[in-house]
């Protein structure tokens, strides 16, 4: 059985994200519209980001290396609360989030995804992985982040990981 929730109801968005109605997550996006994704990554001190392996029972790419955390927008959910929703439930992680945490937000085919960035100086260990959804969090060096990351054939993780780091390091928002 998957673990994706088919029955949440989405808002959906034009392509300058003003709110057109709402959706149940099982049915298709219409062309031009597109629902919200929030996705973060969180560093640690030792400059090594945390990634999350999705379950085998995901519909899409289960049993991957993904962002440390993310899902979708809940209607009524701004990118704010969705992204703390997300953190809390995925990884037992309660972190205020404000817009500055918010990096990017970047349009695809049917989806809006909004990132964002935070620092912990929580241990793998300290996360509470919820098992629905995940198998494991771990910890790794940018580069073996990016060799994970790379497995799930999404060209703009790598650009997202990089530019998170970078807004990181440097606040600096990156170009879309």
């Amino acid at each position: 059985m998957p673990a994706d929730q088919l029955h949440e109801h989405w808002d959906v968005y034009n392509r300058q994200l003003q709110r057109l109605g709402d959706q149940l997550r099982a049915d298709p996006v219409t062309p031009g519209h597109y629902h919200l994704v929030v996705n973060a990554f969180l560093f640690n001190r030792h400059h090594q980001v945390l990634l999350q392996q999705r379950a085998e029972n995901k519909l899409n790419f289960p049993g991957y290396w993904d962002t440390s955390s993310g899902g979708a927008v809940r209607a009524g959910e701004t990118i704010e609360t969705a992204i703390q929703r997300e953190m809390a439930e995925e990884l037992g992680f309660h972190h205020p989030v404000t817009p500055a945490d918010n990096y990017r937000v970047t349009p695809h085919s049917h989806w809006i995804s909004a990132w964002f960035v935070f620092q912990t100086d929580w241990a793998a260990s300290d996360f509470t992985v919820q098992t629905a959804e995940l198998q494991r969090v771990r910890y790794y060096d940018l580069p073996d982040a990016f060799t994970r990351l790379h497995q799930v054939g999404f060209d703009d993780y790598h650009v997202e990981l990089q530019a998170a780091w970078d807004h990181l390091q440097h606040g600096k928002k990156p170009t879309a």
